[in-house]
């Protein structure tokens, strides 16, 4: 009887030792459970905001509460509108093409179009002209984007080409919403092919919609459709594509003899004289 009480004082205090211990380390299994079953919460679930404005109000704060130990409603409460700020406009893909025109001061559709296309920075410029002065009307951002900075050697090499293109067509059954086909290989990519024995040059090289590339230029659905609907208007023959590595405005690329393709070099002359108008 003498050695139960010890024992049992021992047990006592191993396991209040040992629910110490689980309190104050073991927060991570048994706080979860106790904010579950035994903790009501009010959690801030904030309002969507409407468009900046000095007389509108701020948003109240809106509550989660309980109904019920275990059954949480949401209770959200409308933002006030602005009675002056002017509403979000959706636009179709030809409205927000003539809105661009309009910005540039075109009452009708420009003769002809260039495309800059720019690896490095993934953008897609696009210039016209107007009075003789080159206009530019708007940039896309690339959606993908494959391969490296450097020429398009052969097929299935994952790159962009570089060089001066054109349009040869407009598919709109594209698998990639809408399409434009640049006429990759041009003669110079085809001379240079030939000097270095190669074949199988690739193509079908697409300025498309989506956000999926294999050395195409994707520029998603709806910017497409404004460049697709404008190349329709000023006719395919009167489209220019300059493809470049970098922004040769802003960037100069130094081409060494140890390059495996010398010619790189006149290529990369030709491309800077032909972008050196479009600032």
């Amino acid at each position: 009887m003498k050695n139960i009480i010890p024992h049992f004082l021992l047990f006592i205090i191993l396991i209040l030792l040992f629910s110490s211990f689980f309190y104050l380390y073991g927060k991570k299994i048994w706080q979860p459970y106790y904010e579950k079953y035994c903790h009501a919460q009010n959690i801030i679930v904030p309002c969507k905001e409407p468009q900046p404005c000095e007389e509108t109000k701020p948003c109240e704060p809106c509550h989660l509460t309980h109904v019920g130990p275990l059954k949480p409603l949401v209770i959200e409460k409308k933002c006030p509108e602005c009675p002056i700020c002017p509403k979000v406009e959706k636009l179709t893909s030809r409205q927000k093409l003539n809105r661009h025109l309009a910005d540039a001061n075109f009452i009708v559709y420009p003769k002809s179009l260039t495309l800059i296309g720019l690896k490095h920075e993934k953008i897609l410029e696009v210039w016209t002209k107007q009075d003789g002065r080159n206009i530019h009307l708007v940039s896309y951002p690339f959606t993908a984007f494959s391969g490296m900075l450097g020429p398009k050697l052969k097929e299935g090499d994952r790159q962009i080409p570089e060089g001066i293109y054109g349009i040869s067509y407009l598919n709109p059954k594209s698998k990639f919403h809408l399409a434009m086909r640049v006429t990759y290989p041009n003669d110079f990519d085809k001379k240079m092919a030939k000097t270095e024995k190669r074949t199988n040059l690739g193509g079908d090289i697409m300025i498309h919609g989506s956000d999926r590339t294999i050395g195409c230029i994707p520029i998603g659905d709806n910017n497409i459709e404004e460049l697709y609907f404008l190349a329709q208007k000023v006719g395919i023959q009167n489209i220019k594509v300059i493809l470049s590595p970098v922004d040769f405005r802003q960037i100069k690329v130094n081409i060494t003899k140890k390059n495996k393709h010398p010619w790189v070099k006149d290529l990369y002359s030709n491309i800077t004289k032909e972008m050196a108008e479009y600032k």
